[in-house]
């Protein structure tokens, strides 16, 4: 989005690890935003800068981007909290890699950033990733009784990546029960769900199944994803040494955990 050359507010920097949490915190505030949006922001940063004869910092960025964010309302942070929540436990009960990042202060929601660890593409494999792009739905519907349609809405929602993944399994990975060395790539995409309702049915089977798991695993680890609901609607964002010392307290509150893969 902007070349890591914006100084902080306490003078420029060089320390790599420090821009990239610069950059990414700059990325969440500006989400959802256009190209013409950000123009805008970066223009007025420099007007700024320029009348009191310095140099843009990020603070100048940040005041611009947060003041045309649209304030949410309590309720909604702690529901924000708790679904991304349910996504953390569920990559930490999986130990599905390391996790960078976790927010809800991004303009467009929340997000659970990490890196997957490279492993076989099994069936059980595909399975826990469904899982775990359901849990943050799972953790509303354990934690506050009900689900909203924080899941769904766009086709980079938890929804949609997880209907595509389970589309996938059955149509074009090897996995379906009924024709197993079949590949057939559907065409238009999960819209073929629409109109053949036998496949539809095997896709939600899937779905089904996975998101009973998600609950499973929410309401037995419901005191660590609590705790670390309750830091992450404190900080809005958890990152760097501050993010690895919760993770830490988190894990010692998680039970029965799986051995590790």
């Amino acid at each position: 989005m902007m070349q890591p050359d914006i100084a902080t507010s306490n003078g420029a920097t060089s320390d790599a690890p420090a821009i990239e949490r610069v950059l990414r915190s700059l990325a969440r505030k500006a989400g959802g935003m256009t190209g013409a949006d950000i123009s805008e922001v970066v223009q007025n940063a420099r007007r700024m800068a320029r009348r009191q004869k310095r140099a843009v910092t990020y603070d100048d960025i940040e005041s611009l981007l947060t003041g045309t964010k649209q304030p949410r309302s309590m309720p909604l942070l702690n529901r924000m909290a708790v679904h991304e929540a349910g996504h953390a436990i569920a990559r930490l009960y999986f130990q599905l890699g390391p996790i960078i990042e976790i927010t809800i202060e991004a303009r467009d929601g929340g997000y659970v950033l990490g890196a997957f660890s490279q492993d076989e593409q099994t069936e059980e494999l595909l399975t826990v990733f469904l899982i775990a792009h359901l849990a943050g739905r799972a953790a509303e519907e354990e934690i506050l009784g009900s689900a909203t349609s924080n899941s769904g809405g766009s086709e980079q929602s938890d929804l949609a990546l997880a209907t595509s993944l389970a589309l996938d399994m059955e149509t074009v990975l090897g996995f379906s029960r009924k024709w197993p060395l079949l590949y057939r790539k559907p065409t238009s995409g999960v819209a073929i769900l629409g109109t053949d309702l036998e496949l539809a049915q095997r896709v939600h089977a899937r779905l089904a199944s996975a998101h009973k798991a998600a609950r499973d695993i929410v309401r037995k680890q419901k005191t660590a994803l609590q705790f670390l609901a309750n830091i992450l609607l404190a900080e809005e964002t958890l990152e760097g040494p501050d993010l690895d010392a919760v993770v830490e307290q988190v894990r010692h509150k998680m039970v029965d955990l799986p051995a590790r893969r």
